[in-house]
């Protein structure tokens, strides 16, 4: 009999051999892949920065064109985040209109729906904070590849003192006050997962999972392509743990063996999770929710995507038995 591992991986070619057909993006706009052009080995640092720079300001002219209003509905200081009334427009195109965001601690939501609806754009609102989430929840945003630089692979997955001294002023604040004692064991546990004599075996691992070997772990990032880049930025975004993770399509520039791995990570992960993927079966494997953007409203249901499928129809049968 085959083995649950060898299941998955078989499952996984057929998933991938589909994807290929499928677009990247949802919303028309170019991936980074595409906009951004790859400096070869050699490039001049300037070259290397002047296309950073470009990106920055691509970015930058995409959330000038973005309108978001909402109104955050639970306690500032909960871990879970509740936003009423939430509307989004692009370029004065009206994405979402007057609908919920519900984002509940210890829960991987799916988000799908058609190409175009703005899936994308509505992940990019919330990495941007421009929706109302309270300050003490930290957001990571996984939009583009690492730039090119000197550092090792494992140098900058391994980079996080700004993180680790946001923590240790957000503990000292929380500290005085005598109050919220689960946050604060929360970051406790976060800074000892920082602690430096742990960190470079856990970045380690995490790089080997997503298919890097001991000795391209010491690359120098100038020397990789970008879909190498963005492992390393995906790597870093493992390590760090946000409290608030977003993921637009990350098994685009993995092989199969790194998407076994990536699905079997993100399973034990804890706090809020959001992710868009054209990949049912890296759904089932990672999502305890789904959420379903369709005629510019947002809805909720439990379970993967199989499950998801399954209500969906029920409901429709019931709608049409009533009609």
């Amino acid at each position: 009999m085959p083995s649950d591992l060898a299941k998955k991986k078989a499952a996984k070619k057929k998933e991938a051999a589909k994807a290929r057909q499928r677009p990247k993006k949802d919303n028309g706009e170019p991936t980074s892949e595409e906009l951004e052009p790859q400096p070869a080995n050699g490039t001049a640092a300037a070259d290397v920065d002047e296309v950073t720079q470009q990106m920055e300001e691509f970015e930058l002219r995409k959330a000038a064109a973005r309108a978001v209003t909402g109104v955050l509905a639970s306690h500032p200081n909960s871990t879970d985040v509740h936003v009423i009334n939430l509307s989004l427009t692009f370029h004065g195109q009206e994405l979402l209109s007057d609908t919920t965001l519900e984002l509940n601690s210890g829960r991987r939501y799916g988000l799908i729906g058609l190409n175009g609806t703005g899936k994308s754009m509505l992940l990019s609102a919330i990495g941007g904070r421009e929706v109302p989430i309270p300050e003490h929840i930290d957001i990571y945003h996984l939009t583009r590849e690492m730039p090119p630089s000197e550092k090792s692979a494992l140098q900058c997955v391994m980079e996080v003192d700004s993180e680790r001294t946001m923590l240790e002023k957000e503990a000292e604040r929380l500290a005085h006050e005598d109050a919220e004692c689960e946050k604060l064991l929360e970051i406790y546990e976060r800074l000892e997962e920082l602690d430096a004599a742990k960190a470079e075996v856990r970045a380690s691992r995490i790089l080997h999972g997503l298919g890097f070997s001991p000795a391209m772990q010491r690359k120098k990032l100038k020397d990789f392509s970008g879909g190498w880049r963005m492992r390393v930025a995906l790597a870093r975004a493992l390590f760090i743990r946000p409290f608030m993770l977003l993921l637009d399509e990350p098994t685009n520039h993995l092989d199969l063996e790194a998407c076994v791995w990536l699905e079997e990570e993100l399973k034990c992960f804890r706090r809020i999770l959001v992710l868009v993927s054209h990949s049912q079966d890296f759904l089932n494997g990672v999502c305890t929710n789904i959420i379903h953007l369709h005629n510019r409203k947002l809805k909720y249901y439990t379970g993967n995507y199989d499950q998801y499928v399954k209500t969906r129809l029920e409901l429709e049968e019931n709608q049409m038995k009533r009609f």
